[in-house]
């Protein structure tokens, strides 16, 4: 899973660089006006019926429920993917033909704020980006068959395919004086990288089982049923997720739109922001998670939560004060130049204020419902998820008449809050969390008042605000013997034994050995922790086969 997790991270860094360029750029040239507003429900209008049939059928219904036939029966792995492949053409389809039919009404369902010239441009963006869901949903479900195998390139792939494809159309776009261009850099990247999985999944073979394909094809033509009926099964219960999340999204788009379009403009450029370490941590540690929790024995759950709690938490706590207290000057340092004037600047700013508040429980709780999905407990993921997305909807439809822009960012703040206290009940880890909260309260408060004495405008006051916030923070975490153990003290322990290690890079494994075997002198499948994500092998692929957890060389 370490190994799993340091890819994923790389691979993000490369995308997100790509898309500081991409929003900066944007800013520079349309800032936070009436194109980038349509652009954004557009967009919001193409995912949020994608995502309401979609959001959790590949990574919690179809992926474990995939690795478990690679193993078991390759033939039923085949008949699974061909017949979730071909429910989603058939649903991706017939949601394209709809929107291209309603597209006027579910822009103004979606942002009944808009004016009417920005309302017509959003339905114009929305038939161009529209036409992207068909590649969209292969792609993802085949990036998920290549991690199975422990190959993650096409998931690394994703970020700066969209990027560029972003920076091309913004280009294209401002040089021609038509906005509508813009929605293109979310249609040609989804249908090149559809392409590509569809030419990877094939050279690597990812798809082929031991026996030989004419016998394979044949032995699963008799397991659709079974094989659909399995995966109705893990689905069912959470189907209230997609609703929700999605119901939540919307709310929060048609707020921004009551409230300005650029408000909707500006939510975006904010959320970049907290999202791109959303990105960087909890998406990763999650999709690695699936699999290593998976395989994990129940009596050893517990104690890799426990494991993994403390490090999430000192890596995000400061991260989540760093952007709260520096908003400001973030946004003016990333976007204050072109057409993004002063008042785009306030907006974004006190938006990224609130999205900051709750970085920490987010990734949190992104990562514990991971868990959660990894061991089979759907349901309880799904009561998680929907008291967090139903919470979040529900401040931002009673607060934003109060408190203006911040009402989008405090919401997605009390949602992540409510998601990591609602996994953390489900899995019996409240008191360990509480415990470390109140342990880091006082490091918190240091850190905040620290960095608040230094923040301000300009490049300089920002990196001394950001540099003291850490200094005083990693002073804090030195100076408590328990913060030091499950952090610093870890680090340097698993350096030594790195520098100990004799044998040849390749022959250490990554996963559990299945029940009944011996296990090796050091836990492979324990959970991951932010000091133990540098794997032995230095990122090396698995060995194919090893373990119960077979995999191809990526």
């Amino acid at each position: 899973m370490a190994s799993t997790f340091f890819r994923l991270l790389l691979g993000g860094i490369a995308g997100k660089v790509l898309g500081v360029v991409r929003e900066v750029l944007l800013a520079a040239l349309f800032g936070a006006g009436r194109a980038v507003g349509a652009n954004r429900v557009a967009l919001t209008g193409t995912m949020v019926p994608l995502n309401f049939f979609t959001a959790d059928a590949l990574s919690a219904g179809f992926l474990p429920l995939y690795v478990q036939y690679r193993q078991d029966n390759p033939a039923m792995a085949l008949a699974l993917y061909r017949s979730v492949r071909t429910l989603f053409v058939g649903l991706s389809v017939a949601l394209l033909i709809a929107l291209q039919l309603a597209r006027g009404f579910w822009i103004d369902l979606l942002a009944p704020g808009l004016d009417h010239s920005t309302a017509a441009l959003a339905s114009s963006m929305l038939a161009v980006a529209a036409l992207g869901m068909p590649f969209l949903l292969l792609y993802s479900l085949d990036n998920l068959v290549a991690l199975e195998r422990d190959d993650v390139r096409l998931i690394n792939l994703r970020a700066s395919f969209q990027s560029v494809g972003l920076i091309s159309a913004t280009v294209v776009a401002y040089l021609t004086g038509d906005a509508v261009l813009l929605a293109w850099g979310f249609t040609t990247p989804y249908f090149l990288l559809w392409c590509f999985g569809v030419y990877w999944l094939r050279k690597k073979q990812y798809l082929d089982g031991p026996e030989p394909a004419r016998r394979l094809s044949r032995i699963e033509r008799s397991h659709y049923k079974i094989v659909l009926g399995m995966f109705w099964r893990r689905l069912r219960p959470l189907l209230l997720i997609p609703v929700l999340l999605q119901g939540s999204i919307s709310v929060e788009r048609a707020v921004g739109s009551l409230l300005g379009v650029e408000v909707v403009a500006a939510t975006e450029y904010s959320r970049f922001v907290v999202d791109s370490l959303m990105a960087l941590i909890a998406a990763p540690l999650g999709l690695a998670g699936l699999a290593a929790f998976a395989r994990m024995r129940t009596h050893e759950v517990h104690d890799g939560l426990r494991r993994m709690l403390g490090p999430i938490l000192l890596v995000t706590v400061p991260l989540s004060i760093a952007l709260g207290v520096n908003s400001r000057g973030i946004i003016t340092v990333l976007y204050a130049r072109g057409e993004f004037d002063q008042r785009a600047v306030d907006v974004t700013s006190i938006m990224l204020l609130g999205f900051s508040l709750g970085i920490w429980a987010n990734v949190l709780g992104h990562t514990l419902v991971k868990v959660l999905n990894a061991r089979g407990h759907n349901r309880r993921a799904a009561v998680a998820n929907g008291l967090s997305f139903g919470i979040a909807a529900t401040v931002n439809l009673v607060m934003w008449r109060y408190t203006g822009p911040f009402t989008l960012g405090l919401a997605s703040a009390v949602g992540g809050v409510v998601m990591f206290v609602g996994a953390a009940v489900s899995l019996k880890i409240v008191r360990h969390s509480l415990g470390l909260l109140v342990l880091l309260a006082p490091g918190i408060a240091g850190a905040t008042a620290a960095g608040w004495l230094l923040a301000g405008d300009g490049l300089v006051r920002l990196a001394g605000s950001c540099a003291l916030i850490g200094l005083v923070w990693l002073g804090y975490v030195m100076l408590v013997p328990s913060l030091r153990a499950a952090f610093v003290t870890g680090l340097w322990s698993r350096i030594a034994k790195r520098d100990q290690k004799a044998s040849p890079a390749g022959e250490t494994g990554t996963v559990a050995m299945p029940a009944g075997e011996t296990p090796p002198a050091e836990p492979l499948d324990e959970a991951p922790t932010f000091v133990d994500v540098l794997p032995d092998d230095e990122g090396l692929p698995a060995r194919p086969g090893s373990g119960r957890h077979r995999r191809g060389a990526s």
